[in-house]
Formats: C-alpha cells, structure tokens, sequence
C-alpha cells in the first residue's frame, strides 16, 4: 500500500481519466478538485489542482469518455477536463454521490438525501471497475 497524498482535510470522491492516466480527488473542506498523473507502475506523481472554489461541498465525482468530469456538489456540475465549468444541473436535494450505468453508460445515476436520479447524458461514461461476466 502506498501513500498517493495526505491532506489534514478530507478527500472525499474519487475517479480516473478513460485511459487510466489521471486520478482525480475530490477534498471536501477545500471545495476543490485534484488531479495526479499515473505512471506505469502505479505511482500518483504531480498533484495539481484542476477546479477551486467549486459550489458546495463536493463528494462524488466520474468521468466520461471525452474527459467530461461530473461532480455531485450544491448541484450536479460538469466540468471540462481543462476545468471550464459546462454546465450545472439544480436538483430537488443537493447530490451526494454518481455513477455511470446501464448497458450503454449513458445513464447517470445521482443520488442524493432521499432520492436517486436516472439522468441520460450523450457520452459514455467511464466505469471504474470492468464489467463481471454473466455466469454460465
């Protein structure tokens, strides 16, 4: 096991690049995103931060194929790999955690304080896990 960073404040969400080179963080009490290169044995070099001051306390965080980060904060925000804010989706409750899902990675589910949300998006998403293989 090793140590990727240490923060006195919480590190909360956490996701890769489509190709595996980048994980991001997300830190709860500094309300910002980080990134770190992956190198090919798994080090987490150059830690950086790639959105500040972001909209509520932000938690759970994925990406989509194009490099799109999707953030669950106050509202549901999406940002560009560069960190341009795309856009902001307003929910009934302020989101807790996301997820890609469905056979096509086109759904994302959100949930929040009392409901979860099916939100179809038009882009693939990224899985963090590969996909089990149905059973023979």
């Amino acid at each position: 096991m090793d140590v990727v960073a240490k923060w006195r404040t919480r590190p909360n969400g956490i996701t890769t690049s489509a190709n595996g080179h980048i994980l991001y963080v997300t830190n709860s009490d500094e309300r910002k995103l980080y990134a770190f290169d992956i190198d090919g044995k798994g080090a987490a070099t150059n830690p950086r931060v790639v959105i500040s001051d972001l909209e509520g306390i932000p938690g759970g965080v994925r990406a989509d194929e194009k490099g799109n980060l999707y953030i669950a904060a106050r509202h549901l925000l999406i940002y560009t790999p560069a960190g341009k804010l795309i856009r902001k989706l307003e929910l009934p409750d302020p989101p807790s955690n996301i997820a890609f899902g469905e056979a096509d990675l086109e759904s994302l589910f959100v949930t929040s304080r009392s409901q979860v949300f099916r939100i179809r998006v038009p882009v693939k998403g990224v899985l963090l896990y590969p996909p089990i293989p149905p059973a023979n």
